[in-house]
C-alpha cells in the first residue's frame, strides 16, 4: 500500500518482505505462494552491489529483473512452468523524488520454454497518490479495495472469446484481437470497480495509518481461512515500510524480532 508518505508492505509468511540495504531505499516483496528459495536468491542479488544510493529506481529494476532472468531460467522446466504469471513487487525512491515509485514484475513464458520479466513501473504523485496490490490467495482484500480477481478475469475471456469465434469466424482472430486488447480493457474495468472512496481515504493516511490498516487486512484475511483445507490461520508475520526520510525499515518480523 503506498501513497505521497511512502509504502508499506505487509505479509502472513516469513521471508516474504527484503530490503536491499541499510543504505539503498529499495525493497523487494514476493509472491508466497512461489517455490522459490528467495532468501538465497536475494542474497545473491545483494552480493553483487550493483546498485547503490544513487543508482535510480527504474535502474534497480532492471537490473533486478536481469538477475531474476538468469535466476528463473536456470531453473528445470517444472519450476519455470510453476512460477508463470507470479508476481514480485519493487518499491523504492530515487535521490531527486520525494514521492515512491513501484515496480510489478511479472514472470511471462518467452515461449520456448524460458521466462522473461515484464516490468510495469508506476510513480505515485498528487495526480495518483495511492497503489495498492495484494499478492497470493486474499480475495477479501480484493472485495475490500475493489477491482477483479483473476478467475473473474479469466471466465470474462472466455465469454469474449466465445463470442468472437461467432462473429469472426476464426479462433485464431479471436485470440488476436482478445491479446491485442486484454490490457486496455481489463485496465478500465478496474478503475472502474476500483471505489475513488478508498483511494481518497488512503490518500490522507499516514505512515502509521497504512501500517494499522495493511496489518488488520491481512489479519482479517487469515481469520477466513481457519479451518477450510487445513489452512491454518496466521497472524501478520512481516511489516516493513519504505519512506523517504529513513529508507527501509522493519516495523514487525517474526524470525528478526522487529
Amino acid at each position: 500500500m503506498m501513497n505521497m508518505h511512502g509504502a508499506v508492505m505487509a505479509a502472513d509468511k516469513d521471508l516474504t518482505i527484503f530490503r536491499y540495504s541499510e543504505e539503498v531505499p529499495f525493497a523487494i516483496m514476493v509472491d508466497p505462494k512461489s517455490h522459490l528459495q528467495w532468501e538465497d536468491t536475494i542474497l545473491g542479488f545483494q552480493s553483487r552491489k550493483s546498485i547503490d544510493s544513487k543508482t535510480t529506481f527504474r535502474h534497480c529494476v532492471k537490473d533486478f529483473a536481469h538477475y531474476l532472468t538468469d535466476i528463473f531460467n536456470s531453473k528445470d522446466q517444472a519450476v519455470r512452468e510453476y512460477e508463470i504469471d507470479k508476481k514480485v513487487i519493487c518499491v523504492g525512491f530515487d535521490s531527486t523524488a520525494m514521492f515512491p515509485q513501484v515496480a510489478i514484475l511479472t514472470m511471462l513464458s518467452d515461449g520456448n520454454d524460458g521466462i522473461v520479466m515484464h516490468a510495469d513501473i508506476r510513480e505515485i504523485s498528487p495526480e495518483n497518490p495511492v497503489f495498492h496490490l495484494y499478492l497470493g490467495d486474499c480475495p477479501n482484500i480484493r472485495i475490500l479495495f475493489g477491482g477483479m480477481s483473476d478467475d473473474i478475469k479469466g471466465e470474462l475471456v472466455q465469454l469474449c472469446a466465445n463470442e468472437l469465434v461467432a462473429i469472426l469466424g476464426s479462433p485464431e482472430a479471436a485470440v488476436e484481437l482478445i491479446n491485442k486488447y486484454y490490457d486496455d480493457f481489463f485496465d478500465s474495468i478496474d478503475r472502474i470497480l476500483n471505489d475513488p472512496l478508498v483511494t481518497s481515504a488512503i490518500a490522507g493516511f499516514t505512515i502509521k495509518d497504512m501500517v494499522a490498516m495493511a496489518e488488520n487486512l491481512v489479519d482479517t484475511e487469515s481469520l477466513q481461512h481457519l479451518g477450510s483445507d487445513g489452512h491454518q490461520s496466521s497472524k501478520t508475520c512481516e511489516i516493513g515500510i519504505v519512506t523517504l526520510a529513513e529508507g527501509f525499515k522493519w516495523i514487525k518480523h517474526s524470525l528478526y524480532g522487529a
